[in-house]
């Protein structure tokens, strides 16, 4: 009895994500444009947790799932698509999901019924229960921080009864909703309004020069699935005041480029990148990211004062390469004019035919 409790507790320590649902029943769709549904999933552990596979159970499922390591707390999706073109008749579809958090697989089904139709499809091609839409992705285009666009989505009820838009589903502050009309009588046309507020995207943190992605969740009281899911996607900007600039941080790379020249295979190139600051705040360093094959040691001052400087150290390990080699590390800040830098590190590696492994290169020796 204690062997049972004591694995049922290791049991409900890993569990760490729970899914809101893991079925999901399409009813009657039209044969033609795919059957589309976004299973939404929690962070309910205390780290971090990454999908590490997601398989359907045969190739007419595709799914598209949330990539990267979803936090304590947060929330991912997993999309999946179900090709309904030559397949009439009802269907039954699996997608096998594994995560790092347990060993155990998460099992999520759609199924349906796919009505076979000779009629021409009209501009309503995408298919949701009862509402049937023109598309359900729609982009901003370039977004900036003054401005507050909107895109529209054109949707018909093709069911039997009246459907109400309720509300946003954990509504970000950024985004807004209209509905015109609110609710849907059978074979009436509407439009689901999308607007972003730049302002307040920048006060919720985003940032400049950064693209997004975001799935809009929709309450209706459509009998056979209430939530509708879409999607836009666009790049954001931040637009300063010259006040703003005047007083923001300045970024300062001397030097961008480093050539080590010719060197023996099995050495290591090293370089000291140094930054300054030259503006009039702090400058916060958000991150150091290196390429493949070299490796870039973030400073330890993450903040730099006014007329402060530091040194972002690159390294190439040349063992097992030749040729000509060209690596970089790219530098992210909060300076609002160059907040990216992209650092390059050179050299041309002679092979050492087995003789004189290991050792350095010449650096620069810069200092600080």
């Amino acid at each position: 009895m204690r062997t049972s409790v004591a694995l049922l507790s290791l049991s409900l320590l890993w569990a760490q994500i729970t899914f809101e649902k893991s079925e999901y029943d399409f009813g009657e769709v039209i044969e033609g444009p795919p059957a589309v549904h976004t299973f939404i999933f929690k962070n309910i552990g205390s780290k971090p947790v990454k999908l590490t596979s997601v398989k359907a159970s045969c190739g007419c499922t595709t799914p598209n799932w949330t990539q990267e390591a979803v936090p304590p707390g947060g929330t991912g999706q997993i999309q999946v698509s179900y090709d309904t073109k030559g397949r009439p008749g009802n269907f039954i579809k699996t997608v096998t999901v594994q995560h790092d958090a347990d060993d155990k697989p998460v099992i999520l089904t759609i199924k349906g019924v796919v009505k076979s139709s000779n009629q021409p499809l009209d501009k309503y091609a995408e298919v949701d229960a009862n509402l049937a839409w023109t598309k359900r992705r729609e982009s901003f285009g370039h977004v900036k921080s003054d401005q507050t666009p909107s895109v529209s989505f054109e949707v018909k009820n093709i069911g039997q009864v009246p459907v109400e838009f309720v509300e946003g589903i954990d509504l970000k502050p950024m985004f807004k909703l209209t509905f015109s009309p609110k609710t849907l009588a059978p074979g009436q046309e509407g439009k689901v309004i999308v607007t972003l507020d730049g302002k307040a995207a920048r006060a919720a943190g985003w940032k400049n020069q950064t693209g997004f992605y975001e799935n809009i969740r929709i309450r209706t009281t459509d009998p056979i699935s209430s939530e509708k899911q879409l999607v836009v996607n666009g790049s954001f900007e931040i637009v300063y005041t010259p006040e703003e600039l005047a007083k923001a941080p300045k970024a300062v790379f001397p030097v961008i480029e480093f050539d080590g020249g010719e060197v023996l295979e099995g050495q290591m190139v090293e370089y000291r990148f140094v930054l300054r600051n030259e503006g009039k705040s702090d400058l916060i360093i958000e991150s150091v990211k290196a390429s493949c094959g070299c490796t870039a040691v973030e400073p330890a001052e993450k903040v730099l004062k006014p007329g402060a400087s530091t040194a972002i150290v690159a390294k190439f390990d040349s063992r097992g390469r030749t040729g000509p080699q060209h690596k970089t590390i790219t530098v992210e800040t909060n300076d609002p004019q160059n907040g990216r830098a992209v650092l390059h590190l050179k050299a041309h590696v002679i092979s050492a035919s087995g003789f004189g492994l290991g050792g350095t290169a010449p650096t620069n020796g810069v200092g600080y």
